[in-house]
């Protein structure tokens, strides 16, 4: 069911949201079945199947988050033909960051100043969102509000990159990736009008976090798993209830809130997860709907853990009943229709923490799935933990907004065996595997520690 909406106000009657975005992949990736999967001793079909990831995005030496970042924002500038005097803020949501103290948008500014000229962005300031993979979404949503009461007809940019890193053979290895996606953000965007209501959930949890001084992230794989659901359904109701106070979203008898949803978005740590956040919110909304007695048809009615003696039993049942709704005929429809696509290019990148969610949306994109009216919501996590559910409509000019080329981008990176890729996780690669060229470039740490980059025609 589509919404009726077309342009939601925000401050003097204009909408604001998310006018165009760009997408950076490093030239190098790994394929997950063949060396990599012999070498660790993993089945191929646990990597395609299992988690969804078939080819792992890997920086080359002369990258990092801040020029990956560089280059998306610098490639979103040309195809919105943006001058630097335009753009009034730049927010970088990342959990790759460079410098405890100095944000990384102020080395982004630097390197675009080798392009547009020293000074050029002098006006322009930024921050660095740290919420792990939420980051980013925080970053827009606080833009979102400063644009909304902006009164120069400035323009705002929110950018993810991340370099998704674990210790080699670890089990958290196979879900890596890199990657960059720059936002702009304007009134009257020509893509989404964010509606402005923001379902929260926050607790402490040690699901996944990075020590002061460590590379790579401590994971608890199964907690970590079990706290992005556990926050996920807590953002959505908070969001349900929200949209149901401001009338965004007004279910009829037997209607619930994802009947109002066109396309669910969600933080894809890898694919799979994706189904499994999709299949926890469907179960639970489902369960006030029309559509509920049809579930219980196919499935039987849910365990109740007070019919259980044994915690343990009731935890296997139910964990049963999960796989068993995330087969029903119900569920693969709305997954099919709703869910799916979103995860298309996550499948060739691999996980880029804070953008991956914005990575689901560019493969909507790419593949025109977005039209006009449709509402998309996003649901947002970030270890440790917080969520964030939010939604937006897609204006009349979504369709306008010109595909990049995304997918056939991927297919001219170049492989690299599982040697280069363990010298350039480790950093004992002597050079770059693919020398820069027409791409922004690290090109030496000083004595300080400070980093210094170069434009490379």
């Amino acid at each position: 069911m589509s919404s009726n909406i077309e342009d939601i106000p925000a401050g003097k009657g204009q909408a604001v949201g998310i006018d165009d975005l760009s997408v950076y992949v490093p030239r190098l990736f790994l394929p997950l079945a063949g060396e990599f999967s012999t070498n660790r001793g993993i089945d191929p079909g646990k990597l395609i199947k299992g988690i969804g990831i078939e080819r792992m995005a890997v920086p080359d030496r002369h990258e990092d988050a801040a020029t990956m970042a560089a280059m998306s924002l610098l490639d979103l500038m040309k195809h919105s033909r943006l001058r630097p005097e335009e753009i009034g803020k730049i927010y970088v949501g990342t959990e790759s960051a460079l410098d405890e103290a100095k944000a990384m948008g102020t080395y982004v500014i630097g390197m675009l100043e080798k392009i547009y000229g020293k000074g050029s962005f002098q006006e322009c300031s930024t921050v660095e969102f740290k919420a792990a993979c939420i980051g980013t979404t925080f970053a827009l949503e606080s833009l979102s509000y400063w644009l909304a009461g902006e009164e120069e007809d400035k323009v705002g940019i929110v950018i993810a990159s991340d370099v998704a890193k674990y210790p080699l053979a670890s089990p958290g290895e196979y879900t890596q990736g890199a990657g960059s996606v720059a936002l702009l953000l304007k009134k009257n965007p020509r893509l989404l009008a964010l509606e402005q209501i923001y379902g929260t959930f926050t607790r402490d949890e040690n699901d996944f976090f990075r020590p002061m001084g460590c590379s790579t992230a401590v994971v608890n794989g199964k907690h970590s798993n079990q706290c992005y659901l556990d926050a996920m359904q807590g953002a959505f109701d908070s969001f349900s209830a929200k949209a149901l106070k401001k009338g965004a979203i007004t279910p009829g008898a037997g209607e619930c809130t994802t009947d109002f949803i066109d396309h669910l978005l969600f933080h894809i740590p890898y694919p799979r997860m994706v189904e499994y956040a999709s299949a926890a919110i469907f179960r639970h909304d489902w369960r006030q709907s029309r559509r509920w007695k049809e579930i219980e048809e196919e499935l039987g009615p849910e365990p109740k853990a007070q019919e259980y003696e044994d915690h343990g039993k009731y935890q296997a049942a139910e964990a049963d009943y999960a796989r068993r709704f995330a087969k029903s005929e119900q569920f693969l429809q709305a997954y099919a229709a709703k869910v799916r696509d979103t995860a298309t290019l996550s499948r060739q990148i691999g996980n880029i923490y804070t953008g991956s969610i914005y990575l689901g949306l560019a493969s909507l994109l790419e593949s025109q799935k977005i039209h006009a009216k449709e509402r998309l919501s996003f649901g947002a996590y970030g270890s440790g933990c917080s969520a964030l559910f939010f939604s937006a409509i897609a204006k009349q000019q979504a369709s306008s907004v010109p595909r990049r080329g995304l997918v056939e981008k991927l297919e001219e990176r170049r492989q690299i065996s599982l040697q280069d890729y363990e010298k350039l996780h480790e950093g004992k690669a002597e050079k770059s595997v693919l020398m820069p060229c027409k791409e922004f470039a690290l090109a030496r740490i000083d004595h300080q520690g400070y980093r210094h980059y170069e434009y490379v025609e």
